[in-house]
């Protein structure tokens, strides 16, 4: 017998102002990111989630969609 078990997705990123300077924006994904936060891709706005080192620390992220990377 196999069982089955139905998690909800996670939710979307919030997100980010596109008010601001470029240098604004990707102080603001790098503050998702270092708080171990999905963040919106600025290239195609999908999922930037954080990527790891070996520490603790988020040491950058990289988009599900599209492969764009901030290091």
């Amino acid at each position: 017998m196999t069982a089955c078990a139905l998690v909800a997705p996670p939710a979307p990123p919030e997100p980010i102002d596109d008010e601001g300077s470029l240098d604004e924006l990707v102080a603001a994904m790098w503050t998702g990111l270092r708080g171990d936060q999905p963040v919106a891709c600025l290239i195609c706005g999908a999922e930037m989630r954080p990527e790891y080192g070996v520490h603790a620390r988020a040491i950058g992220g990289s988009c599900s969609t599209c492969g764009a990377s901030l290091h």
